[in-house]
C-alpha cells in the first residue's frame, strides 16, 4: 500500500513509520509541506518476508556485527519491484510534481519520544526520476544497517520485528535550510525557540560540515534574544538536473535569516508544538522565501517537568532546588507512598514551613519533593530563606547570585504553612530548656537520656502492627518520628562545643586540626556501621568466602567464627534496616537480601582503608591543639570542649537513623497487606503496594472491589524518568548550572574534609558499579549511607553536588578523607585514571595527568 500525503486517514504508526506519519498530519493540519507520498511496511512485505526467511537475517540476529549486517544489507539492496509493486509506485508518482526528489526512511520505532535513531537511516537527496527505484531500495536497505541493529539490541527492541516504510517527496531547492526546536535545547526553557541555519540544503548541518548561525527567540518578549552568526564556508546545493553539489557559500559572513523569517520560523514551529502537545525538533526550508516544513519529530532528550508546577508564559516564576538531591544524596524518584510519608513527616517537624502541596514552600509529587526558594522566603523571609538553602551546597548559591529573585515574587498564598510561625514560636519556646540543659548542663546525662529515649522510640517502633487502617498506623509512626526529631539537648551540646573550640583558638594557625577534631565521633551510626562492616570483613572465616551464595550457605549453618557471628548478629540488629534510598518505605533491606551484605563486605579494602588512620589523625590534631591551648592558658576550657564535642556532636545523625528504622517498620507491615493481596489476584508484585497512597491502602483493606492495579497505574501516570535530574529548575522549565570555576588550572570547589592527596580518579554513578582500588579518588555525583563501605577505601572524595551537611561530607569528616564538593559537571570533565590532586584545606582539585 502506498499513501499519498494529503489521504483523509492517516494509517498507523505501525504501518508507516513515524516520520512519514508526522508528514501527513502536519499537511492535513494545513502546513506548508512539500508534497509526498510513503511506501508503507506492507508494501515490502514480500520482501521482508524473503528477508526474514535467509540465513543472512538469522546470522545477523545471532550476532549483530557489522559484516554480518553488511551482508543483509547489500542482499535488501538487490530486490527489485513485483510487478504489484512497480504499479503502485507509478500511480502515486504521477501525482507529484518536478523531475527531483528526496528519498527517507520511515520506521515505526524511529522519531519516537523515548528513542531516537538520529542519522543511522539513510537520506538521498536530488534523486532524479530515473534513479528513484534504485535509492528506494537503499533506503530500505538502511534498516538492517549496522548501527540500527546494534542500537536497537542494546534498546531491547526486537530485532525480528525490523520493519520500515519509505518516503518519496518532492525535493524544494533550498536557499536556507536548517533546524528548529520549540523549546531551547541548551536550557530546556519552554519560553524559547532555538533556531539553526545555513545556506543551501540542510543536509549541511546535519552532517556537520558547517557551522549554522543560532538564534534564539524568546516567546513572552516576543523578540530576538541572542544571535549567534557563524562563517558559513561551505553549503549544499541542488542541482536542477539532479544530485548534490558541495561548494563555497558566496556570503559566508552574512546572516542566513532576515528578522522577519526567524518570526516565521517560530510561528511555524509553535504551531508544531500545539500541535502535537509536546516539544518538537523540526527540519525546514526557505526557496524564493517560501517557507517549507520538511519534518516534525518529538524532542527526546529535553526534561518535561511536571505540569502542576509550571506558572504560564509571562507570569512571575518560581524557582524549585532538588531537596532529596540536595539533602538525602540521591536523585532518582522515590515511591509514591515513601514520598507521601517523608514529606508528611518533614511537614511536622520543620513546623509547617516546608508544606508538600504544589503551591507549598516544598511541594512533593510523583517520587520528588522540591524547594519552592520564593515560596519559601514567604514563609520565613528573604534572607533566612536563602540563607538556608546556601547552607547546603555552593552550586545553589553560585546559581542565586545570578538570580533576581525579587523580579519575581511567589504570587499568592503558600498552602500549607498557614499554622507555620505559630508552630515556630511554641517549637522554640519548648527547645529552650533543653538548649541550655544541652549547653550548660551534664552532657553525659543528656547523652543517657537521649539514649533512652531512643530505646523508647525504637520499642514503640516495634509495636507497630497492621491491625486497624494504614491510616492510622502511619499517623502512629509519624508521632515517633516527631519523638525522633525532639532529641535537641545532645545534639546542642555538641554543635555549642565546636563554637567554642573555634573561639578559643581564633587567629591561630589550626584549621587543619580542628576539622580533624570532627573525626571518629560517638554517637554517629554511619560511623559506627561503617567500623562494624571493616571488622566483619576482615574475620579470617569471612575472607575465606569466595561468592554470594557460599556467604549465604555458611550463615545458615553458621559455619563461621563465633567473633563474625557476634558482629553479623550486632549488624543484622543495628543497621539490617540501612541501604540505597533508605528513607523511602519502599526500598529493599539488608535484612530481605543477605547478599547485599556480601557486596558491601567485599568491597571494603583491607590493607588501605580510612578507617586503620582515623583514630591516629584525631589524636595527633587533639595533641596538637592541647599544646596551643596551654600555650593560651585555655588548655581546661578546650580539654572540656573536646571532650563534649567528641561525646556529643555524632549524634546529630541519629535521629535519622531512628527515621530510617521507622520506615523499615512500615516497610514489613505494607509487605504483610501486599502478600494477602497478591494471594487473591489483586495485585501483580507484593512490592507493587508502595505505589499506592496511605488512603488507598486504607480502602483496599475495606473494599475488596476497589481497583488496586487502576489506582497504582493512575498514581505512576506522572512519574518522570530520567538518568540525570536537574538540581535546579523554574516554573517556565529552564534549567539553571552554575559555572565552573577554573584559576590557572585549578577546579575551585568547597573545601569539606581536610587533607591533600594525589591518586588516580575512579568516576562512580552507583556505589557498587565497579571496584574502588586503593589509592582511587572517588568521583560521584553525591553520596549516601549506602556508600560507606566504599567510601572508606577513597584516598579522596570529590562530589557534583552536597555541602558539609550531606552524608558524604560528614563521612570524609568522620574518616578523615580530604573531600571537595560543588563541582557541577565535574563527572564529564574527569575520567577513569586521570591522576588528580584534592586539596580538602582549600576547596581544589587538579588534573595532574589525563588518561
Amino acid at each position: 500500500m502506498i499513501y499519498m500525503f494529503n489521504e483523509k486517514t492517516i494509517p498507523a504508526i505501525t504501518s508507516v513509520g513515524g516520520k512519514a506519519k508526522a508528514l501527513m498530519e502536519t499537511t492535513k493540519f494545513g502546513l506548508p509541506v512539500p508534497e509526498g507520498y510513503v511506501m508503507s511496511v506492507d508494501f515490502f512485505g514480500d520482501w521482508l518476508n524473503e528477508i526474514k526467511s535467509s540465513e543472512l537475517f538469522i546470522s545477523a540476529i545471532k550476532e549483530t556485527t557489522k559484516e554480518n549486517c553488511e551482508l543483509l544489507k547489500s542482499f535488501a539492496e538487490s530486490l527489485t519491484f513485483s510487478e504489484n509493486q512497480e504499479k503502485l509506485f507509478l500511480r502515486s508518482q504521477e501525482q507529484l510534481t518536478g523531475d527531483v526528489f528526496a528519498i527517507r526512511s520511515s520506521s515505526p520505532e524511529e522519531d519516537l519520544e523515548d528513542t531516537s535513531f538520529a542519522g543511522m537511516y539513510d537520506t538521498f537527496l536530488g534523486v532524479t526520476s530515473k534513479m528513484l527505484k534504485a535509492h528506494i531500495s537503499r533506503a530500505f536497505a538502511s534498516c538492517f544497517d549496522y548501527r540500527v541493529m546494534s542500537y536497537k539490541k542494546q534498546n531491547s527492541i526486537d530485532l525480528s520485528q525490523t520493519s520500515i516504510a519509505v518516503i518519496v517527496q518532492r525535493q524544494i531547492a533550498s536557499d536556507i535550510s536548517g533546524v528548529g526546536f520549540s523549546l531551547n535545547p541548551l536550557n530546556n526553557c519552554f519560553d524559547e525557540v532555538t533556531i539553526n541555519s545555513s545556506f543551501g540544503l540542510g543536509e549541511a548541518i546535519v552532517s556537520g560540515i558547517v557551522t549554522p548561525d543560532m538564534y534564539t527567540y524568546d516567546i513572552v518578549d516576543k523578540k530576538i534574544i541572542t544571535k549567534k552568526i557563524s562563517i558559513k564556508d561551505i553549503g549544499l546545493w541542488l542541482n536542477s538536473d539532479g544530485g548534490i553539489e558541495k561548494k563555497e557559500n558566496e556570503h559566508k559572513e552574512k546572516e542566513s535569516l532576515m528578522d522577519s523569517q526567524v518570526t516565521a520560523l517560530v510561528d511555524l514551529i509553535k504551531l508544531c508544538e500545539k500541535h502535537y502537545g509536546f516539544p518538537v525538533d523540526t527540519e525546514w526550508t526557505f526557496s524564493d522565501n517560501k517557507l517549507y516544513l520538511l519534518q516534525v519529530r518529538p524532542i527526546t532528550t529535553h526534561f518535561p517537568f511536571y505540569k502542576e508546577l509550571l506558572t504560564e508564559p509571562g507570569k512571575n516564576k518560581r524557582f524549585y532546588i532538588d531537596l532529596i538531591a540536595l539533602t538525602q544524596g540521591f536523585d532518582e524518584p522515590m515511591s509514591v507512598l515513601g514520598m507521601e510519608l517523608w514529606s508528611d513527616m518533614l511537614l511536622e517537624i520543620k513546623m509547617h514551613m516546608m508544606s508538600p502541596q504544589a503551591n507549598g514552600s516544598t511541594p512533593a509529587l510523583y517520587g520528588k519533593e522540591y524547594f519552592s526558594i520564593t515560596a519559601f522566603q514567604k514563609v520565613v523571609g528573604k534572607k533566612a530563606g536563602l540563607k538556608f538553602v546556601n547552607s547546603y551546597d555552593s552550586n545553589v548559591r553560585k546559581i542565586f547570585e545570578e538570580i533576581d529573585l525579587d523580579l519575581h515574587p511567589f504570587e499568592g498564598p503558600v498552602v500549607g504553612t498557614e499554622q507555620a510561625k505559630k508552630r515556630m514560636f511554641k517549637s522554640v519556646l519548648t527547645m529552650i530548656p533543653g538548649a541550655l540543659q544541652g549547653v550548660f548542663g551534664n552532657y553525659q546525662k543528656g547523652i543517657k537520656n537521649y539514649l533512652k529515649i531512643s530505646e523508647s522510640i525504637l520499642s514503640d517502633t516495634d509495636k507497630l502492627s497492621n491491625k486497624g487502617s494504614f491510616s492510622k498506623l502511619s499517623a502512629d509512626a509519624l508521632k515517633i518520628m516527631n519523638e525522633a526529631m525532639g532529641t535537641a539537648p545532645v545534639i546542642f551540646a555538641g554543635m555549642i562545643s565546636k563554637a567554642n573550640m573555634a573561639k578559643i583558638f581564633k587567629g591561630e594557625d589550626v584549621e587543619k586540626e580542628l576539622s580533624a577534631m570532627n573525626m571518629d565521633l560517638d554517637g554517629n551510626p554511619t560511623s559506627e556501621m561503617g567500623h562494624l562492616l571493616y571488622k566483619m570483613a576482615s574475620e579470617k572465616t569471612f575472607i575465606e568466602v569466595t561468592s554470594k551464595e557460599e556467604f549465604k550457605n555458611r550463615l545458615s549453618q553458621k559455619r563461621y567464627s563465633n567473633d563474625f557471628l557476634a558482629l553479623y548478629d550486632e549488624f543484622m540488629d543495628k543497621f539490617s534496616a540501612r541501604g540505597f534510598k533508605e528513607i523511602d518505605v519502599a526500598s529493599k533491606r539488608v535484612y530481605e537480601d543477605i547478599g547485599i551484605l556480601y557486596d558491601k563486605l567485599k568491597e571494603i579494602n583491607l590493607e588501605d582503608n580510612q578507617m586503620l588512620t582515623v583514630k591516629l589523625k584525631r589524636d595527633q590534631a587533639y595533641n596538637r591543639l592541647l599544646d596551643v591551648a596551654r600555650k593560651k592558658g585555655k588548655e581546661k576550657k578546650f580539654v572540656n570542649a573536646a571532650n563534649r564535642m567528641k561525646a556529643t556532636f555524632g549524634y546529630r545523625e541519629h535521629p535519622k537513623y531512628l527515621i530510617v528504622m521507622i520506615m523499615a517498620k512500615l516497610h514489613d507491615i505494607c509487605l504483610e497487606i501486599a502478600e494477602k493481596w497478591v494471594k487473591e489476584g489483586r495485585i501483580d508484585k507484593s512490592y507493587d503496594i508502595f505505589d499506592l497512597k496511605s488512603a488507598q491502602i486504607d480502602k483496599g483493606q475495606n473494599d475488596s472491589s476497589f481497583d488496586l492495579r487502576q489506582a497504582r497505574k493512575e498514581n505512576l501516570d506522572g512519574y518522570i524518568h530520567k538518568a540525570d535530574w536537574p538540581l535546579v529548575i523554574d516554573s517556565r522549565g529552564k534549567i539553571y548550572k552554575p559555572k565552573m570555576q577554573v584559576e590557572d588550572g585549578d577546579i575551585i570547589g568547597d573545601a569539606i574534609a581536610p587533607g591533600k592527596v594525589v591518586g588516580k580518579a575512579k568516576v562512580l554513578r552507583l556505589p557498587y558499579e565497579k571496584p574502588l582500588e586503593s589509592g582511587e579518588i572517588l568521583i560521584a555525583k553525591f553520596t549516601e549511607p549506602s556508600w560507606t563501605p566504599i567510601f572508606t577505601n577513597a584516598s579522596g572524595v570529590v562530589m557534583e553536588i552536597g555541602g558539609p551537611l550531606q552524608h558524604g561530607g560528614i563521612i570524609a569528616r568522620e574518616y578523615g578523607i580530604p573531600c571537595v564538593s560543588g563541582l557541577m559537571g565535574i563527572m564529564d570533565l574527569v575520567k577513569d585514571g586521570d591522576l588528580l590532586e584534592v586539596d580538602g584545606y582549600n576547596g581544589v582539585v587538579k588534573i595532574l595527568e589525563s588518561n
